[in-house]
Order: C-alpha cells, then sequence, then structure tokens
C-alpha cells in the first residue's frame, strides 16, 4: 500500500465548519474576527473559532480549499456550511442574488474527478431561491459553446468549488452562493450594485449562523 506523503497535524474544532472563499463584506468580518475565541492562519487562509462553529475563510478554487481541509480533525464528522459566490447561466439573475445550492453538477476536466456528475445537496429551507449550478477548474473553460451547453442542461450558475467538495467530503452539505455577474455569449457582465451585494452576502451569512444555532 502506498504511504501518503503529505500527513499534516489536524487540529480540533467545533461540530460545524463554514467554508467561505471570500467574504465580501471586510467591515463586516473585520467586527466578526473580533468576537472570535481564536484565530490562525493556514496557507493564506484563515481559520477562526467560536463556540459551536468554525470558519475556514480565504481559498480560491478546489484544490486550495481540500489541501486546507486535511487539517481538519475528524471533518467527515462534521456539519459543513459552504457560502461563496457564483457566475450567473440565467438572465433571470440579473442582479446579487442569494441561491441555495439545491445540486451541483460538473462539467470539463472535473467530468474526471469521480464517477458520479451531479450530486444532491441540503437545503436550509429559509425561503432563498433554489437553482441547481456547476463547477469549473479555471475560468477560462467558459466559452460561448460551454455557456450554451450548461444552459441546455438547466444550469443557473457556475462556481469553482462545491462538486469537488461534496466528491471529497461523501456526503451532502448546505451550500449557498451569492451571484456577482451575469455569463452571456457576448462576455461577462458584472453586476454594479456592490451595496446589494454585501447585503445579500451577510443575509446569507446569518442564516447559516442561525441555522447552527438551532
Amino acid at each position: 500500500m502506498d504511504k501518503l506523503l503529505f500527513t499534516p497535524k489536524q487540529v480540533d474544532i467545533p461540530p460545524h465548519l463554514v467554508l467561505i472563499p471570500f467574504f465580501w463584506d471586510t467591515n463586516y468580518f473585520e467586527q466578526l474576527k473580533k468576537k472570535a475565541l481564536g484565530t490562525f492562519e493556514l496557507f493564506n487562509s484563515e481559520i477562526i473559532f467560536f463556540e459551536n462553529y468554525t470558519l475556514l475563510v480565504g481559498f480560491l478554487g478546489y484544490p486550495h480549499l481540500l489541501t486546507n481541509l486535511e487539517f481538519i480533525k475528524d471533518l467527515k464528522s462534521k456539519e459543513v456550511f459552504f457560502l461563496g459566490t457564483a457566475g450567473s447561466l440565467n438572465e433571470e439573475i440579473a442582479e446579487p442574488t442569494s441561491l441555495e445550492v439545491e445540486a451541483i453538477y460538473s462539467t470539463a476536466i472535473l467530468d474526471y474527478f469521480c464517477e458520479a456528475k451531479s450530486f444532491p445537496l441540503k437545503t436550509l429551507n429559509h425561503g432563498l431561491r433554489k437553482a441547481k449550478g456547476v463547477t469549473v477548474d479555471i475560468i477560462q473553460r467558459e466559452t460561448s459553446s460551454w455557456l450554451r451547453e450548461q444552459v441546455q442542461r438547466g444550469m443557473e450558475f457556475v462556481e469553482m468549488e462545491i462538486f469537488p467538495l461534496r466528491a471529497y467530503l461523501g456526503k451532502p452539505f448546505h451550500a449557498v452562493v451569492v451571484t456577482t455577474d451575469l455569463l452571456k455569449e457576448t462576455g461577462i457582465v458584472v453586476f454594479p450594485d456592490k451595496k446589494r451585494l454585501l447585503e445579500e452576502f451577510v443575509k446569507s451569512y446569518e442564516l447559516i449562523i442561525k441555522t447552527i444555532g438551532n
């Protein structure tokens, strides 16, 4: 049997883990960290401890995320929540909007990540719009022909971590994404309403924390 060369010392955390690639409201985030029980840095990410949950913030793409998760002891026993951002594939979603991910699909090279091509996820049941999305490994995959294919598949957003995370954990988890832009065949249209983006992001974060507290 091959021996793993990467065997990091693992850290104990509370029973809930919230994964956030980037906390968009930086002022809110700085105030949040002042209430934390403790923090430490890990590969340009931050692990922030609270009484009954932990935040892992600051990663880009699934390789960075999955590497960091190797440092979490008994990870598969934790209740996991994901809060990120995404590009809208649906022209009806044309402003920052919180979407609850009901299913995530693979595409391109991620089709080789595991045998499954899609996974169901858990739901928070707080009235957020439910949506199906697709994960890409790099944004260069997003071409006009790729966009047409995803729209035909019924995908409503694209992001960079959720499908590999679902395969890695081997169980459903909760995921919410906030749309930041619209992908059209003519290019990417960034939503100009930054205030609404921050409001949607904080709203989604607080819904997750409310769920953890119940």
